[in-house]
């Protein structure tokens, strides 16, 4: 069955993940919660990051965890509602202050423009929160080519539970099959897997490399740039 739609994974497949979340969490710690460097550069690598390569490592909580899990990861002596505090916290009001930080992959507005041509139907499924992904999709100037932003908050059950695939499939009206899951990590290729999707389609432009993912992607291309290509030629 022929695609039409896109979900695209956000972090590492739109946004560099590096460059964006390691200074974010750096000073979110610091100047929010009171963290020394120290405690920092620990809490850091508890979740995932590579003090040596200065990368966050493919498969860890930073690289497709959400917040309540990076939450219950770095504070595990507050209690549940405690937890639920702190991440909602994070996401809606300390989410304004980290749009600084916020690096795109490449100029993707002639991307987006391109596949819309095709006439497929976009949209973004990510870990991070609704509100999150939202602003930064308005803070890059591309809100505008989705017909909705998933969020973890947007489903009972976040990636990999197929969820995300059949709320876009739901809002826009397609078949599972018909839609094409793009994303740098094993839960996006999980993902697509669990929710019946037509296409799972793994890029290498996040941490994740290619014996990572590519042994559950149908297709991996080095960055959404080779999209537009790889869908025409599939038909």
């Amino acid at each position: 069955m022929a695609i039409k739609g896109i979900l695209f994974d956000k972090d590492g497949t739109l946004i560099e993940v590096n460059g964006t979340w390691i200074p974010v969490y750096q000073a979110m710690l610091a100047d929010v919660f009171g963290h020394s460097m120290g405690e920092i550069v620990e809490f850091l690598e508890l979740a995932g990051y590579d003090r040596a390569s200065g990368h966050i490592q493919a498969g860890s909580v930073m690289a497709h965890g959400t917040t309540r899990e990076l939450v219950a990861l770095w504070w595990p002596e507050l209690n549940a509602d405690q937890q639920r505090q702190r991440a909602h916290l994070i996401d809606n009001d300390l989410a304004p202050k980290a749009l600084s930080y916020v690096k795109p992959l490449m100029d993707l507005q002639p991307i987006f423009d391109e596949l819309h041509a095709m006439g497929l139907v976009l949209g973004v499924g990510t870990n991070d929160s609704e509100a999150s992904g939202t602003a930064h999709m308005k803070h890059l100037k591309v809100h505008h080519y989705f017909d909705l932003v998933i969020g973890a908050d947007s489903v009972d059950v976040p990636k990999p539970s197929g969820q995300m695939i059949a709320r876009f499939a739901e809002k826009t009206g397609l078949k599972p099959s018909e839609i094409a899951m793009v994303g740098d990590n094993t839960h996006d290729m999980d993902e697509a897997k669990a929710g019946g999707a037509g296409m799972a389609i793994g890029v290498l432009s996040g941490n994740a490399r290619h014996e990572d993912i590519g042994h559950l992607a149908d297709h991996v291309i080095v960055s959404v740039a080779e999209l537009p290509a790889l869908l025409k030629a599939h038909g």
